[in-house]
């Protein structure tokens, strides 16, 4: 068969399909290593015998999980579609997804507090969330992030077939 130069819709839904199972990968990685680090941290003050909050038994973090990894989904999809050819390294294309997840959850967190202050006219979701435990609870996930897409995209920067210009 003689490449015609187009692509066919076969080979541009098998290179989205792996883009997406790219991106879910990144988003439950950095997940499971905020879900780790959120666990070490119960466990320490369950050794100390502070207050001991089941901060993990409570499975609240689901649905936050979830819509961090539809995020890296949609993040993936949008560095590939409009960075992929400016940038060259894979490792740069997995730090930009990451920042741009991140700016999903800006934004995301953004929406919240804008519609509970429409809704019930007060500003307590954002004085709730400026709480001292929150922005620390906030940091340790960004920087998970950060570290997770530098490890990622090292890892995808030595070992993926899905960056190698074919010829």
């Amino acid at each position: 068969m003689v490449s015609s130069g187009k692509e066919t819709p076969v080979r541009k839904l098998s290179e989205d399909f792996r883009i997406a199972i790219l991106g879910a990968t990144a988003g439950l990685f950095s997940s499971s290593v905020t879900l780790l680090i959120a666990r070490i941290d119960t466990y320490y003050e369950w050794l100390n015998d502070t207050e001991y909050s089941q901060r993990i038994e409570d499975l609240w973090w689901i649905p936050f999980s979830l819509w961090h990894v539809l995020l890296s989904i949609v993040a993936s999809f949008l560095v590939h579609g409009y960075l992929k050819t400016r940038l060259r390294s894979p490792f740069l294309l997995w730090q930009t997804i990451g920042i741009t997840s991140l700016i999903g959850w800006g934004l995301t967190f953004i929406i919240a507090i804008s519609v509970g202050a429409i809704m019930r006219g007060d500003l307590m979701t954002l004085e709730r969330l400026v709480l001292s435990t929150n922005v620390e609870l906030v940091a340790k996930h960004v920087s998970t992030v950060f570290a997770c897409n530098v490890l990622y995209g090292s890892v995808m920067n030595a070992s993926s077939r899905q960056y190698v210009s074919s010829n």
